[in-house]
């Protein structure tokens, strides 16, 4: 059956399914599958164990290639050697594994794979080689050939944009933005098309494309005013594996655009519809890619957004306590990178209900109940800000005794997917009143603490006003951080959290 996803306009791709039904278990299935291609480009890479959990008692690959081609491979985890005939035109190469393994779920073990890539490939009368990078990327590079070419009166229409402005980023940005709002994302996925963009002549035309194609048209329009930019190659998404510079490989699946500067190199990632010029989240943040020239092509690197200013967040609480163990609430946020992300995506794409509820759950800790709020979207160069002015109620805000009021210190707890880099900067600042007399029992306190991987600081006063309350944490991970290793520390620092909790003595 054909199968096509919720992006593609055109997809070639083919599944079988099979289904079992009405057989008594255990059953042994075998599965034998041929598949024919015109073209060496696409060489799967070798997995002898496909799942987790699996046992593999034997597993065989067998390459059978022509010699004047070549090909290449690297093994990994493969404790088994190869074995090689030659003949006057073919060459066979062929390993035999039993008796693999099991690999559990969250091993650190490598996976088993033999990755292959051809020598000299072709591609539907397209030819290079693959032994090098910028062998791969010269070949990208005949397929993008002139595709940028912008239809005259286009190219005065993208000058009129930008006339006036004198800094290159902002040239930049106004073109991104108009690219974004006037452009759809559709995903084009047959045979050479699945690499071969789409004329920018056809994507104005038709105001939509796929990731090759809208990187296309703002690399033309960026050219169209004296700015040079570069079509990249990149693994984009979660499923990211790191590139071997010395082996050389077709491991992409998205396109964007690099654009040197003068100040700096930033990077567009033209399928987005809500983001700054030069911010793509964590879809293609901290990964090599292949940067395509005019004649070849070179690796480079995505930033990892893990300066301060892309991980930011401060908020300043006024909380009143009611009699009742309630309390009034008003509140300004301010979120910086990341943290601002879903929030655009919020105003971009929310109802009503959904942006009250997703406000009620994120803007403190349980129990919020927001009345009104004011949210606003801006850029700070290619930071995304999102600043939010609220007011409402809290629901049983702390826990309350015949003499005392116990209150947290820092509201809200810390969540894993807070740390998509693994550095967080977070500040807090409460004025809490309260319609009854109370006291801070210490009378104030100050609190630090230094860790490995994170920096606490806590500070509460009683002043005239009611308690002041500051905090802040400092999170700062390696990079290489596992999920496990993030999600430890979170609950570290959210135990940590817990032992700093405030007593009011009651006085009436």
């Amino acid at each position: 059956m054909s199968y096509q996803d919720q992006y593609s306009l055109y997809d070639d791709t083919q599944i079988k399914i099979f289904e079992l039904d009405a057989v008594s278990l255990p059953v042994r299935v075998e599965i034998s599958m041929q598949r024919i291609s015109s073209s060496n480009f696409f060489i799967e890479n070798w997995y002898p164990i496909m799942d987790y959990n699996q046992k593999v008692r034997k597993a065989k690959l067998e390459l059978k290639y022509p010699g004047i081609i070549g090909i290449r491979y690297k093994e990994q985890a493969i404790n088994s050697p190869k074995s090689e005939v030659k003949d006057n035109r073919d060459n066979t190469l062929s390993w035999k594994l039993e008796d693999l393994k099991v690999l559990q779920v969250g091993t650190d073990e490598p996976i088993p794979v033999i990755e292959i890539a051809p020598q000299r490939f072709s591609l539907e009368g397209y030819t290079s080689n693959m032994d090098s990078w910028e062998g791969l990327a010269a070949f990208i590079a005949k397929l993008n050939h002139q595709k940028e070419t912008l239809p005259l009166n286009f190219s005065e229409e993208v000058k009129q944009m930008v006339e006036g402005i004198e800094s290159d980023y902002e040239k930049v940005s106004v073109l991104y933005n108009y690219l974004q709002k006037n452009y759809r994302y559709v995903a084009i996925s047959l045979g050479i098309g699945g690499w071969m963009p789409r004329p920018a002549t056809e994507v104005i035309a038709t105001k939509y494309g796929e990731c090759k194609a809208l990187s296309t048209l703002m690399k033309g329009m960026l050219s169209a005013i004296g700015i040079e930019s570069q079509y990249t190659l990149v693994f984009a998404g979660d499923d990211y594996r790191p590139l071997d510079r010395e082996f050389p490989i077709n491991q992409f699946n998205h396109a964007m655009l690099r654009v040197p500067l003068k100040e700096e190199v930033i990077w567009l990632e033209c399928t987005n519809s809500f983001l700054p010029a030069g911010f793509s989240g964590d879809f293609t943040m901290n990964r090599d890619v292949l940067v395509v020239t005019e004649k070849g092509g070179f690796l480079d690197r995505t930033p990892d957004f893990r300066e301060p200013a892309y991980n930011s967040i401060e908020t300043i609480y006024d909380i009143e306590l009611l009699g009742n163990g309630d309390a009034r609430l008003k509140g300004l946020s301010k979120f910086s990178g990341f943290p601002s992300i879903d929030y655009f995506l919020l105003e971009e794409r929310g109802q009503e209900k959904q942006k009250r509820d997703y406000l009620n759950r994120e803007l403190g800790g349980g129990g919020v109940l927001i009345h009104n709020y004011t949210l606003e979207k801006s850029n700070e160069k290619e930071i995304p800000v999102t600043s939010i002015s609220f007011d409402g109620i809290i629901q049983r805000f702390g826990q309350q005794t015949a003499k005392r009021i116990i209150l947290p210190s820092h509201w809200k707890k810390l969540d894993p997917t807070m740390l998509p880099t693994g550095t967080l900067n977070w500040k807090e600042e409460y004025m809490i009143r309260s319609e009854r007399t109370v006291e801070l029992e210490s009378n104030g306190s100050k609190i630090k603490i230094e860790s490995e991987f994170y920096s606490y600081r806590l500070e509460s006063i009683l002043t005239t006003d009611g308690i002041k309350i500051s905090n802040q944490l400092e999170v700062n991970l390696p990079t290489e951080a596992s999920q496990e290793e993030k999600e430890k520390l979170v609950a570290t620092i959210n135990q940590e959290f817990l032992k700093h909790q405030l007593l009011l003595r009651k006085l009436d």
